[in-house]
């Protein structure tokens, strides 16, 4: 609803206007258009969305009872030949396109009442604004999952020649599917710009200087008016990206022109110093900065180097993440005390022969990782170790031997008496991996294995799996693939094997993916997630 004192957009349920508190009225006859059908195909569901040039409706295409978006122009607006002119081009800007993460028009027309409308796809998600308001902080995994499908599908408008113009988080739908996490969809190309060699657009729809679009987004040549090209929307997806891994806006200002202005003139603080609590990678830090630079030449030029480089980024963070989870924990090694005398001296060197310098280290990796009790000396100090003392481990080892030689007397006096050795108490047999192959002796992978159900530990296998979910949510895809894997053994399911399959899909270990994949399959022959495996293997 538009407030009817300042024109400002007051949204589909507040009782006052937003922006200068006049009470809003509203009458039974703001939603007229429900339940009727429009041109004899759509009938009119609800009101999902209202702005400045019309109103968004859910509908139902009638013939194919599915349902689909119908966007109306405002009557009001039917006399001002640039909007009707923009809400046309509108429909040619989106019509160009065909491509998985952009919204598709279906139709456009003239009611019976005279109104243009546009009828899209109907997508069951949340706009980016609202998983970000919600689910802040995103895992970097995530980010680069949502806005690498922005970047393709930016790169299919900008190779139709279509700039969008007012990219920003409200127009970027992402939906939850089983199969497919994060499905993204971009909407609204309302002020998109259309690049034509031909010369059949007709006369240019915004005035030489005029600014048109969301100035938290624009880029600096965007507020300066002069002529875009495709790098003005990849200084968006840039501010989008720096606004994902923060929390915050590279920029804050009171007004638009303030915006505008910090665009033009100002340098963004990176988003790490901003947020020190975030967690962003330094590779993402360098590309998010990069992409915001006032020069279009400094920034990656086009959508889909954007999107090369993003990927990148990711598979350097994973790689760096695998090689910290591969490599050897200190507390493996024997680790020296460290000794502080009672009056504060300096501690002396204790050379010993048993230690070598890969003990050292070892000493100064496991300080790093550890809080140092009161007076004990950090990394990098010039405090030193001392050996530990070894003769109360010497004096268990003959203990134990002697004790051993004992037992070993004891069997061979009782054997050659004839004395019987009592019954040993029979004691509950751990879970059997039964092979596949018939062969005990073979090693069958984990998604073959079969266990049988009197042994399965469902319980444990539950708690496993929630800790991989977790573990998948925040972007540590070894550790979810090591916690989905333990649950597996517990109790298997189709739905850890669908799960195992898509995080070495994503690791890019595609024999274990296939092979998990594989395994789900053949438990779930109807698997609604099978169209998307077969898409990643023909040969499933």
């Amino acid at each position: 609803m538009l407030c009817p004192s300042c024109n400002a957009d007051a949204g589909d349920s507040s009782k006052f206007c937003p922006s200068c508190g006049t009470t809003l009225v509203r009458t039974a006859d703001a939603d007229d258009y429900i339940g009727r059908t429009v041109v004899g195909k759509y009938r009119i569901e609800a009101l999902i969305g209202e702005g400045g040039m019309g109103k968004v409706y859910r509908a139902t295409q009638m013939a194919l009872d599915k349902p689909v978006v119908l966007k109306v122009l405002r009557q009001s607006l039917l006399s001002d030949a640039r909007t009707v002119a923009r809400f046309q081009r509108e429909a040619k800007a989106a019509s160009r396109l065909n491509h998985p993460n952009s919204i598709s028009v279906l139709d456009f027309g003239q009611a019976e009442d005279g109104s243009l409308f546009i009828a899209m796809e109907y997508v069951s998600g949340k706009d980016l604004h609202y998983i970000l308001s919600k689910e802040w902080p995103l895992p970097e995994a995530r980010i680069t999952r949502i806005v690498s499908q922005v970047l393709s599908a930016l790169s299919d408008a900008h190779g139709a020649g279509v700039i969008h113009r007012d990219l920003k988080p409200e127009n970027i739908m992402v939906e939850q599917r089983r199969a497919d996490m994060d499905v993204v969809k971009v909407l609204d190309f309302g002020i998109a710009k259309i690049q034509d060699s031909t010369g059949d657009e007709g006369p240019a729809l915004t005035r030489a200087g005029f600014v048109c679009g969301t100035p938290e987004y624009m880029s600096p040549e965007q507020a300066r008016g002069s002529t875009l090209d495709a790098r003005s929307d990849l200084y968006a997806v840039g501010v989008i990206l720096y606004q994902l891994t923060s929390g915050l806006l590279p920029f804050e200002a009171d007004s638009a022109v303030g915006f505008a202005t910090k665009h033009l003139t100002e340098t963004p603080l990176p988003p790490s110093r901003r947020r020190p609590d975030a967690k962003i990678s330094p590779a993402m830090e360098r590309l998010i900065l990069r992409t915001l630079s006032k020069d279009p030449n400094d920034r990656p030029q086009t959508a889909e180097q954007f999107r090369a480089e993003l990927l990148a980024v990711e598979k350097e963070r994973r790689q760096q993440a695998k090689r910290g989870a591969m490599s050897p924990s200190p507390t493996l090694q024997p680790l020296p005390r460290k000794a502080t005398p009672h009056d504060g001296a300096v501690t002396e060197v204790q050379d010993s022969p048993n230690w070598s310098k890969a003990g050292e280290l070892t000493v100064r990796a496991y300080a790093n990782q550890v809080d140092l009790p009161p007076g004990a000396t950090a990394p990098g100090q010039e405090k030193t170790v001392q050996a530990p003392n070894l003769m109360p481990f010497k004096i268990i080892t003959v203990a134990l031997v002697v004790v051993a030689v004992g037992l070993a007397a004891v069997y061979l006096y009782t054997a050659s008496t004839g004395v019987q050795e009592p019954v040993p108490v029979k004691r509950e047999a751990p879970v059997a991996l039964q092979p596949t192959s018939g062969d005990p002796n073979v090693q069958d992978p984990p998604y073959e294995r079969i266990i049988a159900a009197d042994r399965q530990d469902r319980e444990g296998s539950a708690r496993l799996a929630r800790s991989g979910d977790l573990a998948h949510q925040n972007g540590d895809l070894d550790t979810a693939a090591s916690a989905y894997t333990e649950a597996f053994l517990k109790a298997p399911s189709s739905e850890l094997s669908l799960k195992l399959g898509e995080v070495h899909y994503q690791l890019n270990q595609t024999d274990k993916a296939k092979g998990w994949w594989k395994r789900h399959l053949r438990d779930q022959a109807d698997s609604r997630a099978k169209p998307y495996i077969q898409n990643a293997f023909q040969d499933l």
